[in-house]
């Protein structure tokens, strides 16, 4: 039986130093992956089968429960211990071996999505252009399509895509399928768990390692930061010394 689903309000934006910080880890899916997520309509499956990393397969997993169905999730990436617990409490399963019925929440079909919701909100929100739209590599339609609708009213904003330097991380992969003129930047976990830390104590915000990397690099070079998944899904990353 679908449940009564929360209706997401458009996110604040914080300035932090030279930056500005999109917060879309307060929607109601947690995952700025949820954007695309709601826009599925599943022509009355009971079952649905998504390739997809871990905070996407959660609003993925938020989605299918509100709507009914029965979600199964083939994983990418790495999959945190909170994150598979939730998936778990959401009724969605994990299986390797399933072949995708949907399209995957960072595909090319998810971008404009992603520019009519996230980037005509950061339109409505800016009052200048930014020089530059920073996200984790992992979180690939959503920074595209943010930086589609930026760019169609300030042709010169810069592309940033932050990449796993040694080991990746949730959202931030060692390689991420980007177009050209997107600049790459890679990311030590060092850095993103200084980052994150730094971002808790200074804001009182528990972002994601990758968000938090996003957020570091616009305090020092300005412009946005998709800040696009929450901190407390990753504790068992510490607890692993990982």
């Amino acid at each position: 039986m679908p449940t009564t689903r929360a209706t997401d309000l458009p996110t604040p934006i914080l300035r932090w130093g030279a930056g500005l910080l999109k917060l879309d880890l307060l929607r109601a899916s947690g995952a700025t992956a949820g954007r695309a997520a709601d826009a599925w309509d599943f022509g009355g499956a009971a079952e649905a089968v998504i390739a997809a990393s871990g905070n996407a397969a959660i609003a993925a997993a938020g989605r299918a429960r509100a709507s009914g169905v029965r979600l199964v999730v083939a994983p990418q990436g790495v999959f945190t211990h909170e994150m598979r617990e939730t998936l778990q409490l959401w009724g969605a399963r994990l299986d390797p071996s399933a072949l995708p019925t949907v399209p995957a929440l960072d595909s090319d079909q998810a971008v404009p999505l992603y520019a009519r919701t996230l980037g005509a909100e950061l339109l409505a929100q800016l009052a200048v252009a930014p020089p530059l739209l920073v996200c984790a590599g992992g979180e690939r339609a959503a920074l595209l399509g943010a930086l589609e609708a930026l760019r169609s009213r300030w042709s010169f904003v810069r592309g940033v895509a932050l990449v796993a330097a040694d080991t990746a991380l949730p959202d931030l992969p060692l390689e991420a399928d980007l177009p050209a003129g997107i600049e790459r930047v890679a990311v030590t976990r060092a850095q993103a768990a200084e980052a994150r830390t730094r971002v808790a104590r200074e804001l009182g915000l528990l972002a994601s390692h990758a968000s938090a990397a996003a957020a570091a690099f616009s305090h020092e070079h300005g412009g946005v930061a998709l800040i696009t998944a929450p901190g407390e899904r990753e504790f068992s990353l510490e607890e692993r010394g990982q």
